[in-house]
């Protein structure tokens, strides 16, 4: 049973699609989306994981408010699920965060492989041409901008189940 099986630092799965919170808030003035995975709620920080990696991606055509228009969605929602998937593949990246504001999409992961950054982000971002995108690591061992959005961000509520009588 986890955590009794799992070596110290050593990641639980990837949090399943329906167990993200979504919030809408604003920054220098214009709307701001934020999604947080709720599976890392009591888990974070990881020690093991104490490097911040964020994806940021330019959106080609973004709406006056600075959120994606709807023409460049299906693009930057395939991008979004190319970078997550290549990144995640062995748990050495956690996708904790993704935050849209000002004609930004940034996806915000924490890995234990420091090295191998480099070469999975632009690996991911080969097949994707149209988006100027950028990336940075940096230390980050107590899950800050994590903790930050979990301040005021709360957990999605579980879906209700029917049951029959």
């Amino acid at each position: 049973m986890w955590p009794f099986s799992k070596k110290p630092g050593e990641s639980p799965h990837p949090p399943a699609p329906d167990s993200w919170s979504l919030a809408q808030g604003e920054r220098d003035g214009l709307p701001m989306i934020v999604r947080m995975a709720n599976a890392y709620r009591g888990l974070a920080p990881l020690p093991a994981y104490d490097h911040r990696l964020i994806v940021s991606i330019h959106l080609r055509n973004p709406r006056p408010n600075g959120l994606p228009s709807s023409e460049e969605g299906d693009d930057l929602a395939a991008l979004e699920m190319n970078i997550c998937s290549q990144l995640e593949t062995g748990n050495d990246f956690l996708c904790v965060l993704v935050v849209t504001n000002n004609g930004l999409r940034d996806l915000i992961f924490f890995t234990r492989n420091v090295e191998g950054a480099r070469q999975r982000t632009e690996s991911a971002l080969s097949a994707f041409t149209g988006f100027v995108v950028e990336f940075w690591i940096e230390p980050d061992e107590g899950w800050e901008i994590y903790r930050h959005f979990s301040r005021w961000i709360r957990p999605a509520a579980p879906p209700e189940t029917k049951t029959s009588a």
